[in-house]
């Protein structure tokens, strides 16, 4: 009787940490669709396409980015490639470059959640913590979606135009 508790005790377990793991893919799995929508009419489609291969392929070859490579690792929780990528040289570059750092960081944001992202965020120094918050903080619905330990961690805040008094 003793083993069976044991048993049914042990099935118990691991059925709650699956639901809980499934749960977390899901959250993530609206958020990645919220915020790159496969059938878009603008940028995000393309970088839906990108990300999709860099979640669920192997890793970028060799031709791909530095960039690239440190993303991959960071998707899959390696420290050091996080730290890595929001220090690559391509944050200071104009043009595409730049903006693909944005929308990688929010991936990243989206994929290792809340709570991870801003751990590894928090181990940055101020200049680099402010340089994230100022390329997500526009990227996010803050009203549909709260990030607040990440959002804690940079001053910046994005404020969307008012839709009562359109620019002259």
């Amino acid at each position: 009787m003793k083993l069976v508790r044991i048993h049914f005790a042990a099935s118990i377990t691991t059925l709650l940490l699956l639901v809980s793991a499934t749960a977390g893919q899901s959250g993530f799995n609206y958020l990645y669709n919220y915020y790159f929508p496969k059938n878009s009419q603008d940028v995000r489609a393309t970088y839906r396409q990108y990300f999709d291969k860099l979640l669920s392929g192997g890793p970028p070859p060799a031709s791909e980015t530095k960039r690239a490579t440190e993303l991959y690792r960071a998707l899959r929780g390696d420290d050091a490639a996080f730290h890595a990528f929001l220090h690559n040289p391509d944050w200071t570059v104009q043009g595409a470059p730049g903006e693909e750092c944005v929308y990688d960081s929010v991936l990243l944001l989206l994929r290792l959640g809340d709570d991870r992202f801003s751990k590894l965020l928090a181990r940055e120094d101020a200049e680099t913590r402010n340089k994230v918050g100022y390329a997500i903080d526009p990227q996010i619905d803050w009203n549909k979606h709260q990030f607040p330990k990440t959002r804690a961690l940079y001053s910046y805040r994005h404020v969307r135009p008012s839709q009562d008094h359109p620019a002259k």
